[in-house]
């Protein structure tokens, strides 16, 4: 994992993210000239003058920029998910189905308005050049990405086996988890463990870490060449998340720099200004359909908990009928019969939450943070889930590292899984993972994920 901006980074995935854009401008160039020398021939159009080999390098960027976009769009960076649709093809069908569209628009345009600085056969030949790259990187992928790593998780505690179960779910096949117990690690046996399974990292539990029995262990396992790691701070560097059973008090001690101050504060304000003045003629549309459908108020005001616990109202584009809680607060569930018909709309495209943008230029949310949630769940939730309240250090957010990474939460044990990607923002919380979190909340908001 590579340290970025305080945000961990998958060195795997860069490294493949690297060779297939290598892959597809390359191939989309060798495609764009041959296209281009093949509608020279007579009877051709011919190369357009001032066609420079500059002009076939944007070219190809363009077009591998617009079929990594529709890999990301279908989740084809999840490299769990990427293995699985190998099989069957079905994302990677309907990813470069989407970009064939565009490409077939482009080609419609461009003949109705002449060839411009390239021959149309320079076009059609980068995105065919570009489809086979796609093909053979992807063909590749397991060879690429290698085996998955395995990982020695010493103990056998409850804190051990949500570190197996971790790394399992979460680590996209890159971790292969193998459980050793306290008593079986001692001695030499560790070392030889981790020789047998050609692990490099070796995972202790708080109570293995407690073992002074195991320091001759671990001591041999470092000098062999394994790195030995906390089962917390193993899961945050690369799962980004902190696995509650695996945390201790001391672990959540610091919270990141750039969770607040001014630069913080900055980033909200134009963030919030930004998207108030683009969504303006959405938001007046809206407003004008709520009233107009049944009567009732545009905008729902409701009491949420901010950072250090403080309360404020929150405002929110109406969805559900006016008497959604006239038998008190009740989790949002599945197909919601309280949620009205232009409600489901606005939820699903997250319409509704444009108003919360007023929340953010008064102080009470950041653009980027945990989802807020209301003081009677917050109270529930603090006596059932451990350092629950830490999130509220804190200032609540429109989006968050837990909303893009965990699918909408409502119940005790969503919001525990969604506890530890918030805590993990705590802690590594900065401008640049506030800029990635939004980069990849436009994708849930242009999939209509998460929102229920």
């Amino acid at each position: 994992m590579l340290r970025v901006f305080q945000h961990y980074v998958s060195a795997r995935k860069l490294g493949y993210f690297a060779a297939e854009t290598a892959t597809l401008a390359l191939a989309a160039t060798l495609g764009a000239g041959l296209g281009a020398w093949t509608w020279a021939t007579p009877g051709g159009a011919g190369p357009a003058k001032g066609a420079g080999p500059w002009v076939y390098l944007v070219l190809a960027v363009a077009v591998a920029a617009l079929v990594q976009g529709a890999l990301y769009l279908m989740d084809l960076y999840d490299l769990r998910v990427a293995q699985s649709d190998r099989s069957r093809g079905e994302r990677l069908l309907r990813a470069t189905g989407g970009a064939v569209a565009i490409f077939s628009l482009v080609m419609v345009m461009r003949l109705s308005g002449g060839t411009g600085p390239l021959p149309v056969g320079a076009t059609l030949g980068a995105a065919v050049g570009a489809l086979c790259g796609l093909l053979l990187v992807r063909g590749a992928l397991p060879g690429l990405m290698g085996a998955p790593q395995a990982v020695l998780v010493v103990g056998g505690d409850r804190a051990a086996q949500a570190a197996v179960r971790a790394l399992e779910e979460s680590g996209e096949g890159a971790w292969r988890a193998i459980p050793v117990s306290a008593s079986d690690a001692r001695g030499t046996r560790l070392a030889s463990l981790a020789r047998t399974h050609q692990a490099r990292h070796v995972v202790l539990s708080p109570g293995a870490e407690r073992d002074s029995t195991l320091s001759a262990a671990l001591l041999t396992c470092r000098l062999q060449g394994c790195d030995v790691y906390e089962a917390g701070a193993f899961c945050e560097r690369t799962l980004r998340r902190l696995p509650v059973d695996c945390l201790r008090a001391t672990d959540l001690e610091q919270t990141s720099s750039g969770a607040g101050g001014l630069p913080k504060r900055i980033f909200d304000v134009v963030m919030a200004g930004t998207l108030l003045v683009l969504a303006l003629p959405v938001g007046l549309l809206v407003a004008a359909i709520i009233r107009l459908t049944d009567g009732g108020p545009v905008f729902y005001r409701q009491e949420r908990v901010g950072q250090w616990g403080r309360s404020y109202r929150l405002w929110k584009f109406r969805s559900m009928r006016t008497d959604a809680e006239r038998d008190g607060a009740v989790w949002a569930r599945a197909n919601d019969d309280r949620i009205t018909p232009i409600g489901r709309f606005i939820r699903k495209t997250r319409i509704d939450e444009i108003p919360q943008v007023l929340n953010v230029l008064l102080g009470d949310m950041s653009f980027v943070g945990p989802r807020p949630e209301r003081g009677v769940f917050v109270e529930q939730l603090k006596t059932q889930i451990p350092f629950y309240a830490h999130r509220e250090a804190v200032k609540p957010g429109i989006t968050g590292w837990a909303q893009i990474r965990y699918p909408y939460g409502a119940s005790v044990e969503d919001a525990r899984n969604k506890l530890e990607y918030d805590l993990y923002y705590v802690r590594n919380a900065s401008l640049f993972l506030d800029m990635a979190i939004i980069f990849h909340t436009v994708r849930h908001v242009l999939t209509a994920r998460g929102a229920r």
